[in-house]
């Protein structure tokens, strides 16, 4: 009997230890469940004005910091350009963004875009830092159309 008594412990410290986890997996649902269903709203607002804050402050800095160039094609349509000194990493820009909303307030959809450059583009910044010059054009066809306003959001656009 004396023998068993550890082999009985071991079984109820792990069934234990099971019951405690499911135990915490089921509070943390319902907790995340009940935040849902009864402050989403308040967080929500809040993370809004913060979130349209930080956005309003980068913009500033990023409209001050940056040269894009706009050309009119034709009365709902753009082309914008702009210059960047490091490898490919994107077709997206958001000082291009800051100056679509600027020409087409009401919304605008992507044509066309792409970067141009007359010889090779580069992988990695170490290819920049090195010999390889990484200097490329991004360019966009933008035309100006009713296009709601996509919200903020912290993970990334929607």
């Amino acid at each position: 009997m004396r023998n068993q008594i550890p082999a009985i412990q071991k079984i109820f410290n792990k069934s234990h230890i099971q019951m405690t986890k499911s135990k915490s997996l089921v509070v943390m649902a319902l907790s995340v469940s009940a935040l849902n269903l009864t402050g989403c709203s308040t967080i929500a607002d809040g993370m809004d004005a913060v979130g349209s804050g930080v956005v309003y402050v980068a913009e500033g800095f990023d409209k001050v910091a940056s040269e894009v160039a706009i050309e009119k094609k034709a009365d709902d349509q753009f082309v914008l350009t702009e210059n960047f000194y490091e490898p490919v990493r994107s077709l997206d820009s958001w000082s291009m963004r800051i100056e679509a909303r600027d020409v087409c307030p009401q919304g605008y959809i992507y044509l066309n875009r792409f970067a141009q450059k007359t010889s090779g583009f580069a992988y990695s910044d170490a290819q920049c830092e090195a010999d390889m010059p990484c200097e490329y054009k991004l360019e966009w066809l933008i035309k100006c159309q009713d296009v709601p306003k996509e919200p903020f959001s912290l993970f990334g656009k929607t």
